[in-house]
């Protein structure tokens, strides 16, 4: 049974911040107008409490690629209503692809936000997650997304 076309019923339960690190670089040499950023989402399940977490991972780097300046992971929490909806006979939770492009969308807008946040002030103010396209989020780039910024 395919699932692509049902509504799934969902709110954020949680924000969590998980891990924030700024390392300033050592070289005075570098250029700290343009950063470069690396991408990644996880994603896990909690079935017995209709759960889904969506981890964001950021590593933000120098111009040159060359250093990481800094980096932060968030996890954004949803309680999904008809999670057993979505369950298929493999006891896998299988939910429709706009689904998670939408739950993607806001866990790394809300990251954004928590970046711009908490780098204010310090020399990474400038370092502004742009937007992605959906297209641009893919499994089978694993190593993750990398954008100019």
């Amino acid at each position: 049974m395919s699932n692509q076309n049902q509504q799934v019923t969902y709110r954020i339960s949680a924000l969590e911040p998980l891990n924030l690190e700024i390392q300033h670089p050592k070289q005075e040499q570098i250029d700290l107008n343009t950063f470069h950023f690396d991408l990644r989402l996880q994603h896990r399940i909690n079935a017995e409490k209709n759960l889904v977490f969506v981890i964001t991972s950021i590593d933000v780097m120098d111009k040159d690629k060359t250093h990481k300046v800094g980096h932060i992971e968030t996890n954004c929490i949803f309680y999904v209503e008809n999670f057993n909806d979505f369950l298929g006979e493999d006891n896998q939770a299988h939910f429709p692809d706009s689904f998670i492009s939408e739950i993607n969308a806001m866990a790394i807008s809300t990251t954004r936000g928590i970046m711009f946040s908490e780098f204010k002030g310090t020399f990474l103010h400038k370092a502004v997650l742009p937007i992605f396209r959906n297209e641009q989020l893919s499994k089978e780039n694993s190593s993750g997304n990398q954008s100019e910024g």
